[in-house]
């Protein structure tokens, strides 16, 4: 009929996916030219696309007994969350439960993206909706450097962003990294050297004019596993070996380390050091001029000498002074046995520590079902100042054991499936697309360690979500299952 064959239009060509994931970088430039301390028109729209694509796809799917049940599980685990939320006492309910949203995305879209991609065609179409995405990336990078309208990363000469708040740098950098290993993978596979060399030599310009290590370490990470992927695949797959790819990589990777004294991300390093050192052995100098050496003294030892102890606290104050909710909600005391009497000032002074640190502390003095749950994110200082910039323990600790266990285990599926088809069958799994497809996996969730705005961020999820929808895919092939006699969703199929 003439709605099913519109939607059919939309949907089994891939047309809604492509407009989708094209969308992404113009919403992030938007949040830019629109941002303010309220709700962005960008940040609507991606709550309406987070409403409105998991109705679309019930309506289009013959598995709605399934999806019904994967919504109801998420939704039932956020009841649990916000009830216990209430039992304790909730702070901000609307910022928690949006926060809860941001979190949920990226399985309710994985799920959603891979009913949708069932067969080439619409995976081809997620696959041109990334290099159009990686494309205005790149034009809107150029057009704020030429008229000076966009962000800095760190700081003047300390990296470039371009259009990106303050809050979307690290995950602006995330983003970079996905779309470098989409764009080499696919400028690899039209097998056209100019393409190539074009696609890599502007990776490597806008990583080394970023700034952040998850950009410039990727250069390496990026260029040397495909270059080594040649090397394998000839003596695997006994293919000629792809020497001008090989040799750009390797050459792309060799310029980049020789070039670093004069990266931003070497200016950056440096200031770290220097804060780190002009106060390293403060500590141990102080005690030494009292006659008392503490190298050899245990966290316990060091905590029950008065002398000691005194000169702990004088510096710990001098270098966790800077969150002072830390010391003023858990006392010192207990702060000096969280940090184990440290010395280690590099440690002490880093942010991203003492959010973890206050996390713990909270989740330690939790009730058992909160640590089942979690506890809110308000939590985080006096005011809800302090969200964790590490993504790993923020589901843990706002989400508690049974929200990290069902993350953990969606993610861990999707790499169940990778094994499953390497064991099965190594060579036949060993092509360009897999590979580039597990090696931005394995970046992603990397970045999500040692950042906090890749599982959280809707602008970021989204391609987490659709790496994991294309690895169910290609697995799915792998295996030798024939779609069509496998009950999904038609929309995705011919007619």
């Amino acid at each position: 009929m003439k709605t099913e064959k519109k939607t059919d239009g939309l949907i089994g060509s891939g047309l809604l996916l492509t407009l989708l994931f094209a969308l992404q970088p113009c919403l992030d430039a938007l949040a830019y030219w629109t941002r303010n301390d309220r709700v962005t028109p960008a940040g609507l729209i991606r709550l309406g696309i987070m409403v409105l694509l998991p109705i679309v796809v019930f309506l289009m799917t013959d598995r709605k007994k399934a999806f019904f049940g994967f919504l109801a599980a998420v939704g039932l685990f956020c009841l649990l969350h916000a009830l216990n939320c209430l039992r304790v006492g909730y702070i901000r309910p609307v910022y928690d439960i949006r926060y809860m949203a941001s979190v949920v995305q990226m399985p309710l879209f994985a799920v959603c993206f891979l009913l949708c991609i069932r067969e080439e065609r619409t995976k081809e179409a997620a696959y041109r909706g990334v290099a159009i995405a990686a494309a205005l990336t790149l034009i809107f990078l150029v057009i704020a450097r030429l008229t000076k309208t966009g962000n800095v990363t760190y700081g003047e000469g300390l990296g470039y962003s371009g259009w990106v708040i303050d809050e979307n740098r690290n995950a602006n950098s995330t983003n970079l990294v996905i779309f470098a290993c989409f764009c080499v993978f696919l400028a690899l596979r039209t097998e056209k050297h100019w393409i190539l060399a074009a696609a890599a030599v502007a990776v490597d310009a806008v990583f080394l004019m970023n700034g952040t290590k998850g950009c410039y370490f990727s250069i390496f990470a990026i260029f040397l596993s495909f270059a080594l992927f040649f090397v394998l695949e000839r003596r695997l797959s006994k293919k000629d070996l792809n020497r001008f790819a090989l040799i750009l990589l390797v050459g792309l990777s060799i310029f980049s380390a020789l070039i670093y004294p004069w990266t931003p991300r070497y200016k950056v390093t440096e200031e770290q050091r220097k804060t780190a050192r002009g106060t390293q052995g403060e500590i141990e100098a102080t005690l030494l001029e009292k006659g008392i050496d503490i190298t050899h003294m245990s966290a316990e030892e060091r905590f029950e000498n008065p002398e000691v102890k005194e000169v702990f606290v004088f510096y710990y104050w001098k270098y966790l002074g800077v969150k002072p909710d830390l010391i003023d909600r858990f006392g010192m005391d207990r702060v000096l046995m969280q940090y184990r009497m440290s010395t280690n000032v590099a440690k002490l002074i880093d942010a991203r520590i003492m959010e973890r640190n206050y996390a713990d502390m909270v989740f330690q003095d939790a009730d058992p079902l909160t640590r089942v749950v979690g506890f809110e994110a308000s939590e985080m200082g006096f005011d809800g100042i302090y969200d964790l910039e590490n993504d790993w323990h923020a589901v843990f600790y706002y989400y508690g054991y049974l929200g990290f266990l069902l993350y953990i285990g969606f993610v861990a599926y999707f790499l169940l499936r990778i094994i499953r088809c390497v064991r099965k069958d190594l060579p036949g799994c060993f092509s360009l697309e897999n590979v580039s497809l597990l090696l931005v996996l394995i970046l992603v969730l990397g970045l999500a360690h040692f950042s906090g705005a890749t599982l959280r961020r809707p602008n970021v999820s989204i391609w987490l979500s659709l790496i994991l929808a294309l690895i169910y895919y290609v697995t799915e092939v792998s295996s030798h299952a024939a779609f069509d006699h496998h009950p999904g969703l038609e929309c995705g199929k011919d007619s």
